[in-house]
């Protein structure tokens, strides 16, 4: 609400809806989790999804924070025989960017116009492995939002990583294939934190058959903005580190977006106008698919 409340033409465009749940405290982070990417999260947001879609709305912008991204990619996990999920099939095909008419192969469907991810609690590597490909078939306007000095990521990473040392299980959408082979206690990378991370490389990443998969999804992974570096091939999407931001955020760099007039603007700028990183005019290219805020710090006195 609070988001809406300050970014005001966002509130000429945009009906908000606000998909929530039970969640959990410190003691019981790793409950909320489970409860985050749970079968029953999934069979409501398609519910919610299907009705919106029986009242008319066509086009749909999704922003998740924290483990609500671990929601947001478990309805988006593909079936174990690799086809698209249910709630993936409620959307056409992802939109070429910046085309806002529908091609006749969406007509009937919902189109995702842009996802957006505010500090994420969600495996980097999950994400790399199969998480992106699943809502990159959908959306072509993709955005992460991170802080490599999030706190409550630190701990989330040193929960995750010792609760997985002792084999407890995690939701199948959190994991991932290195994470079997490793041994002893190693801390669970979250995406929030690890903002520079987003890219594949052929000779590491056998998961990828980049070449096949570069054939059959248009090129999903390279960013036009970043393209290759070395043997890195950065994902298609948007990376805002907002480790520099300093003002209206509190010691925790946990949900700077519904407080920091800079990163709300470029929030509404991103959904309003549908311009990518590259376009948008507060943020300055740092490498790969990587943004950061053309912003002087509050020590900086004239």
């Amino acid at each position: 609400g609070q988001l809406m409340a300050m970014t005001p033409k966002m509130n000429q465009h945009v009906y908000p809806i606000l998909f929530a749940w039970p969640g959990a405290q410190v003691l019981t982070y790793r409950q909320a989790s489970f409860i985050s990417a749970s079968e029953n999260n999934r069979k409501y947001f398609l519910q919610m999804l299907l009705s919106l879609k029986a009242e008319g709305i066509t086009n749909i912008h999704i922003v998740s924070h924290s483990l609500g991204v671990q929601t947001l990619m478990n309805c988006f996990e593909d079936n174990s025989d690799g086809s698209a999920s249910q709630v993936a099939q409620c959307f056409g095909s992802a939109p070429r960017y910046g085309d806002a008419s529908l091609s006749a192969q969406n007509l009937g469907k919902l189109v995702c116009r842009s996802i957006t991810m505010l500090n994420p609690d969600f495996p980097v590597h999950a994400f790399r492995e199969r998480g992106f490909q699943s809502i990159r078939r959908v959306c072509s306007l993709i955005t992460v939002v991170g802080d490599k000095s999030d706190q409550a990521l630190f701990w989330s990473s040193v929960i995750n990583g010792l609760v997985n040392r002792f084999g407890q299980s995690q939701p199948s959408s959190l994991d991932f294939e290195d994470r079997c082979k490793q041994k002893g206690i190693h801390l669970q990378e979250p995406l929030g934190k690890n903002i520079d991370l987003l890219y594949v490389e052929g000779d590491k990443d056998q998961h990828w058959d980049i070449a096949e998969f570069q054939r059959s999804t248009q090129n999903l992974v390279a960013s036009p903005s970043a393209g290759r570096e070395g043997a890195k091939l950065w994902l298609d999407c948007d990376v805002i580190d907002t480790t520099g931001l300093d003002t209206n955020v509190n010691d925790l760099r946990h949900s700077a977006f519904n407080v920091n007039s800079i990163l709300l603007r470029d929030i509404e700028e991103l959904v309003v106008s549908g311009k990518r990183a590259s376009d948008r005019t507060t943020l300055l290219h740092k490498r790969g698919n990587v943004f950061e805020f053309c912003h002087a710090p509050s020590f900086v006195k004239n």
